[in-house]
């Protein structure tokens, strides 16, 4: 397990073990190198044979054969490093998908799907740059200086003094890129807070209209908004000063350079010798501001990984039992440190309701770590589903084959998602873009149960599943449902705070004081009196 390492045996064993291809891609630099370095020399002779007209055609072909053997192995250079960093992009991505195939669902119940969607996407692809870009650039100015100084000083050695005003105006640019870089990284969090608010809001409002009339988003927003406007304008300070900076050391290195060899005597020639290298050397010094702020976001994006990784890591044991008996799933767990004995039995449901914060989530976790822990398969919908920016056909099966079209388009018939596009032939193959943004909030938690359905799990659970639809669908779906036999042989527990959704419970536990009260009726006691207090 490549994540069980720290940060820096990590890098040195990713070495380790494509040590092969890094042997070929530094050959492929020193070639690269070696070829670009001969292009000034070949400039200075092509100059000094026009002087004494005595051009020769062949000078063309000789640089055009070099600029085929830069191109090569330029890419070839590239390639042998890329590689490798793509393939531990999908490995690191394959362990962390493997750990939460084996983890029990409470280990990563603190992180939404989105969550660790990011974390799978952005800071899996920054390790990738960091391995990729930043060793790539590390052997690219090793290999530079080791080819380029020899032949800077075959010139005259005190031609070096001339590149100072250029590496100063480089070291200046990468301290200030550096020192701005932590402007970015919050302005960019302040972007993606900005969004999130923007999508809750028109979630739950609907309208610009109704949501410029809620006070409390409104200052919510500005404030973000701010926030984010005012660390982009901060992280812009860098750039703006310091890209100039280079070209002006570039020039003053020039013309130095260009009085140094006038005062020695070298030859006007020497000039486009002396610029070809000083060229040469601008590209791996400019990366070295890069290759920190590479190395920065990665350790950034590592410290998450980790703390993921930690989780899914951690040696938990969940309390309680599950055991089936003759179509009986008999489950004792804990709630609030009290013992919770549940009796759910096939076809009919049982649901749990109680106030905001009351432990319905938390219960439903429980059961399935606890289903986890005996092997019997579940399926468990979130309050906050997270679909992939793919098709809705790949989103429902999520990588399962053999599942009959038949029942996928029936499931989406019944969930009224078959008119997602005019034809509903083409419904399949619509893309619902990163996290369903295609789709309305209760399209992606429709999408999110008939995903359930089609998993064939022996165990049902959903939290809070109609909470998005009105009454009149939810009757539909559910009687559909069951008419249909989706729900045969299944053990559904469902949390709700909505009486209609409590109909359909043929046992309701009441969530209430820390308590867990069971009931077979609507109108028993405390049930009765917790849903007469939202009518009023």
């Amino acid at each position: 397990m490549r994540l069980k390492r720290s940060f820096f045996p990590w890098i040195f064993f990713h070495i380790c073990e494509f040590i092969p291809y890094y042997i070929l891609a530094l050959g492929s630099l020193y070639i690269l190198h070696v070829s670009q370095v001969k292009i000034p020399k070949l400039a200075k002779e092509l100059g000094d044979s026009i002087l004494i007209k005595n051009f020769q055609k062949d000078q063309i072909l000789t640089f055009l054969s070099l600029a085929v053997l830069i191109l090569i192995f330029r890419t070839l250079s590239r390639w042998l490093f890329f590689y490798p960093a793509r393939v531990q992009q999908k490995t690191l991505r394959t362990e962390i998908l493997e750990m939460i195939k084996n983890a029990y669902p409470s280990q990563y119940a603190d992180y939404s799907f989105g969550q660790i969607y990011q974390i799978l996407l952005n800071d899996i692809n920054r390790l990738r740059g960091l391995i990729g870009f930043a060793l790539l650039q590390v052997g690219n100015i090793i290999i530079a200086s080791w080819v380029l100084i020899p032949k800077i000083s075959e010139i005259d050695s005190r031609i070096f003094v001339a590149f100072l005003p250029m590496l100063v105006s480089v070291f200046v640019f990468s301290l200030l890129i550096f020192v701005f870089q932590p402007y970015l990284e919050k302005a960019t969090k302040a972007q993606g807070d900005v969004q999130n608010i923007l999508i809750e809001t028109f979630d739950a409002k609907g309208s610009i209209a109704n949501y410029q009339k809620e006070q409390s988003f409104l200052e919510n927003f500005l404030k973000t908004s701010h926030i984010e406007l005012e660390n982009f304008f901060k992280a812009s300070i860098g750039p703006a000063f310091s890209r100039p900076l280079v070209p002006l050391g570039m020039s003053l290195s020039l013309l130095w350079g260009a009085y140094i060899i006038q005062d020695l005597n070298l030859g006007v020639t020497t000039i486009i010798l002396y610029s070809g290298f000083l060229y040469l050397a601008l590209e791996p010094l400019m990366f070295l501001s890069w290759i920190g702020i590479v190395t920065a976001t990665a350790l950034t994006g590592w410290k998450r990984v980790k703390k993921l990784v930690s989780n899914l890591d951690e040696n938990i044991e969940p309390k309680g039992s599950v055991e089936e008996v003759d179509d009986e799933l008999s489950v004792e767990t804990y709630l609030w440190d009290s013992l919770v004995s549940l009796k759910i039995k096939k076809e009919k449901f049982l649901g749990l309701c109680g106030r905001t914060a009351s432990g319905k989530s938390h219960l439903l976790f429980q059961i399935a770590d606890l289903c986890h822990k005996e092997n019997i398969s579940f399926s468990l919908v979130l309050q906050e589903p997270h679909l992939f920016n793919d098709t809705v056909l790949n989103n429902l099966c999520l990588g399962r084959e053999n599942i009959k079209k038949e029942k996928i388009e029936k499931l989406l018939e019944i969930f009224e998602l078959n008119q997602l596009e005019s034809r509903e032939e083409n419904v399949l193959e619509l893309v619902v873009g990163e996290n369903g943004k295609k789709l309305s909030g209760g399209q992606i938690k429709r999408m999110a149960l008939a995903q359930s359905l089609l998993s064939d799990s022996q165990v049902l659970l959903w939290d809070d599943p109609f909470s998005s639809v009105d009454n009149i669908l939810e009757k539909s779906i559910f009687d559909k449902l069951i008419n249909e036999k989706f729900l045969e042989n299944k053990y559904l527990v469902f949390s709700s705070h909505r009486i209609t959704t409590m109909n359909y419970a043929s046992q309701i536990h009441l969530i209430n004081e820390k308590r867990v009260q069971k009931y077979t009726s609507l109108s028993e006691g405390n049930l009765y009196e917790f849903f007469r207090s939202q009518r009023d």
